[in-house]
């Protein structure tokens, strides 16, 4: 590959970096052989929960901490959300039909929503769990797609009873939980390392080793 004067020449394609190797039968596989189950879960605005209901929340979230013998990580992200085209969208309704108070408070409520897109981020959140099970089987170049099916069938023993009890336990907390599916698990990981694309799925790059 050409290079500019003083720079060093590209020896590693940037998919060489990622320690994810593979998504098969909705489990993500690493470099370092591990397996990793990813539940995603709806969220609550705890801020707006009574002192009672906090209580119960913090209890339950207790609850399912010391349920556990296994290691887990809980993954928030955190991102910014344009909806200048929901303000758009606001300004092109019809309301013939709205009596005038009603006509008032859609007013009100389209000024509101102008004003929120002019002086603060709208940010939404994600929470997953991401469960791990660790083969101890590096994979490589050298891996055959045979193995890499029998690692995940070996780990489905040991993640799945996992999965079901912290869907059981977040519905204690009154929240949902689901197993991400291996399209949405490559549709999240490719939005990560491409913000501004819309990508369709079935364009996606293959993953490989």
């Amino acid at each position: 590959m050409a290079t500019g004067p003083g720079q060093s020449p590209i020896s590693h394609a940037s998919q060489d970096l990622l320690q994810v190797v593979d998504v098969i039968s909705d489990l993500l596989l690493t470099r370092d052989g591990t397996v990793c189950l990813i539940v995603k879960t709806s969220s609550v605005n705890f801020d707006l929960l009574s002192e009672d209901e906090q209580d119960v929340k913090i209890m339950s979230f207790g609850s399912m901490v010391n349920s556990l013998d296994f290691q887990l990580q809980v993954l928030i992200e955190t991102k910014k959300i344009n909806i200048s085209k929901y303000s758009d969208y606001l300004d092109t309704l019809d309301t013939p039909d709205l009596s005038p108070g009603l006509k008032r408070q859609f007013s009100i409520y389209k000024h509101f929503i102008r004003n929120l897109i002019t002086n603060k981020e709208i940010l939404d959140k994600r929470f997953m769990i991401v469960i791990p099970y660790r083969t101890m089987q590096p994979i490589d170049k050298n891996t055959t797609t045979e193995q890499k099916l029998q690692m995940v069938e070996n780990s489905a023993n040991y993640l799945y009873p996992k999965k079901y009890h912290i869907i059981k336990m977040l519905k204690g907390m009154g929240l949902d939980g689901e197993q991400m599916t291996t399209s949405e698990i490559v549709k999240y990981f490719y939005s990560i390392y491409n913000p501004a694309s819309t990508i369709e799925l079935e364009n996606l790059p293959q993953i490989y080793v």
